[in-house]
């Protein structure tokens, strides 16, 4: 980028940067004096969906996670991330998943738990799961115990093409958009199944 340009030109170079080179992947750390905090960084990725994002806080906090997940981006970390653990973080990135870390999914577990009991018929998933087959809901408690669809490939001696064909089933089935909200119904339905058998005290 050229020197003595304005902090408004420095993003357009930077925006043209990307649309030229399309790069797969971006690591953007959101304290970037020219880009313009949180705001700028979705306006970014928003811009930019082809390049997956990793935006990097040196102050990380649930509500700017939040709203970068929603712009498109597919990891959340701290810009002072360790490297050896930042090597995972582009690792799981590339490989098609979502890095966030544990914090922040127990956050996003609540506001999903939130929107699912505002609109949501409640026993959804106890009829949805009968009609699953044997594989999909064995891929489903996979999925709510945080496996990974390589794990889960391996440990059933399928493909992951085949562990994806059968998510979009399940997903198709219990009318969910993603494998966060099929974890949290896994986990709901574990969770009464265990008070079931614990019965009043």
């Amino acid at each position: 980028m050229r020197d003595g340009a304005t902090p408004a030109h420095r993003c357009t170079e930077l925006e043209a940067l990307l649309s030229a080179h399309r790069p797969q992947l971006l690591l953007l750390d959101v304290g970037l004096a020219d880009l313009g905090g949180a705001v700028g960084a979705v306006g970014l990725i928003g811009r930019n969906p082809l390049t997956r994002v990793v935006v990097m806080s040196r102050l990380p906090n649930d509500d700017e996670g939040i709203a970068a997940l929603r712009a498109g981006a597919r990891g959340y970390c701290n810009a002072y991330i360790d490297l050896r653990l930042l090597e995972k973080v582009i690792d799981t990135v590339q490989a098609g998943e979502v890095w966030v870390g544990r914090k922040l999914i127990d956050r996003l577990v609540e506001l999903i738990a939130s929107n699912a009991t505002a609109h949501a018929p409640p026993d959804l998933d106890h009829a949805a799961f009968d009609g699953l087959t044997p594989r999909e809901r064995e891929i489903a408690m996979l999925v709510g115990e945080g496996v990974s669809n390589k794990v889960i490939a391996r440990r059933l001696d399928i493909t992951e093409r085949t562990v994806k064909a059968h998510l979009g089933a399940v997903f198709a089935k219990l009318g969910l958009p993603g494998r966060l909200q099929l974890a949290l119904l896994v986990t709901r339905r574990g969770e009464r199944a265990r008070a079931a058998q614990s019965g009043p005290h």
